[in-house]
């Protein structure tokens, strides 16, 4: 018999992968009093006049009420996305910071650490000039309503409203309603069982992790940036097709991850387990990225290595691209989304123990995305010669620890992001050498 409850088809139900990111962000909340936000730093060269910069992003950030919402629960407990009233002002801060003679890397990371202005504040605008044609936009985001390639797309649609595009048709597209998935409960359940077997095998070995400090609370994440030109990238992409296999970028950069983090994992004493990674898999269609801009559109993979085969890079690659094969053809991935639907009944502060509990206190031994196709294609914002384009995320904690590959146009920029006391400066700068060598 098929059981589907009612629910208002006009709202913008949270699916259960949305939950999950609300629940890592409690998580990390209660271990380190920070947030589940990351920050994406667009740096320029060219004029930035201020006033006509605020003056974009506050008619910008009126068409999305959506930026105003929280979450909220109606009476069947599904959660949604609550919106505000109407004409209610949309909190969005802008700051202006000059630099000149300051360590610019410094104040970004300085910024990504910042908590935004409150709970209702979804996005936040930190302009750092350096002189008067050169600078960097730290734009800042709520996970809970942004995924990386939902944030780079709302950076595109920002960039073409700017230079005066219409972008109306863009706007109408955006898909602000989601059903209750409040149905379909066998197939969540088998979907649960996929997961449990997993969980099972995951737990029943050993957990390589690097020791996190005993105090935690006002920790800072730090960052390891490395900027790859585009011969280096294009060298990178063609070793790696030749190694790993057609379409194997990502199982190649994790594996040179792993490598590169084996020594201060071995230096602590805890090298000796299985390492166990959890890989982000965006699930939206190519052709849907403005209408998905909003919200999360991902769900996970998970890669178990033992330390044994890390030397053996060929014999790591044939296990990266096994495991990825068995679960993606057993439907893991979506089957996470589904199962992760029947636990949003459960409180936040709940749920964020819960998920802890099968690997004894651990989520992971890091966490690791490689975005593919970039959502912002520009080479120019609002104007200004477009340099970069870096993500700079807060890894949730536990693991509090994680790699992230992006693309900006034909470049490659890899970021290492990590609690501070995890790893020594000298720890990270060995990280990046490594990277640059095994790469």
């Amino acid at each position: 018999m098929r059981v589907s409850l009612p629910y208002s088809k006009n709202r913008r139900y949270l699916t259960g992968i949305d939950w999950t990111i609300g629940a890592l962000d409690a998580m990390t909340r209660r271990a380190t009093g920070g947030s589940n936000t990351f920050q994406i730093v667009l740096e320029i060269k060219g004029p930035l006049e201020p006033a006509r910069f605020q003056e974009v992003i506050a008619a910008f950030v009126r068409q999305f009420p959506v930026l105003g919402g929280r979450p909220s629960r109606d009476w069947t407990l599904a959660p949604y996305w609550k919106m505000p009233r109407p004409g209610s002002r949309v909190p969005v801060s802008v700051e202006f910071t000059q630099v000149e003679g300051q360590d610019s890397a410094a104040l970004l990371e300085e910024s990504a650490n910042r908590c935004l202005p409150d709970r209702q504040s979804h996005v936040a605008f930190r302009v750092f000039h350096v002189n008067v044609s050169h600078h960097f936009i730290a734009v800042q985001f709520d996970h809970r309503l942004f995924d990386a390639t939902g944030a780079e797309t709302f950076l595109g649609l920002l960039h073409r409203w700017a230079i005066g595009e219409d972008c109306s048709a863009q706007i109408r597209q955006i898909s602000l309603k989601e059903p209750a998935h409040l149905c379909d409960w066998m197939k969540k359940f088998e979907a649960g069982k996929l997961l449990v077997r997993l969980l099972r095998k995951f737990a029943e070995s050993p957990l390589a992790v690097l020791p996190r400090p005993a105090a935690l609370k006002g920790r800072r994440t730090r960052f390891s940036i490395m900027e790859f030109s585009a011969e280096e990238t294009k060298a990178i992409s063609m070793r790696a097709s030749q190694e790993a296999g057609f379409l194997m970028f990502m199982p190649y950069t994790l594996a040179v991850s792993l490598e590169a983090l084996a020594p201060a994992f071995a230096r602590r004493g805890t090298g000796g387990g299985d390492y166990l990674v959890s890989v982000s898999v965006d699930l939206r269609p190519p052709e849907a990225a403005p209408a998905c801009m909003f919200f999360n559109h991902v769900s996970f993979i998970f890669f178990q290595i033992p330390a044994a085969i890390l030397p053996d890079r060929k014999a790591l690659l044939k296990a990266l691209r096994l495991q990825m094969y068995e679960q993606i053809q057993c439907g893991f991935p979506k089957a996470l989304y589904e199962s992760s639907m029947v636990m949003r009944i459960l409180p936040l502060s709940v749920l964020s123990r819960l998920m802890l509990k099968p690997l004894r206190g651990e989520f992971a031994s890091l966490g690791f995305t490689c975005v593919g196709k970039s959502g912002y294609a520009f080479d120019r914002f609002m104007g200004a010669e477009l340099v970069n384009l870096i993500h700079m995320p807060l890894v949730p904690v536990p693991p509090g620890i994680g790699f992230f590959i992006s693309q900006s146009g034909p470049k490659m920029n890899a970021v290492l992001s990590f609690v501070e006391g995890m790893l020594t400066d000298e720890e990270a700068r060995r990280f990046q050498d490594d990277v640059r060598r095994l790469l």
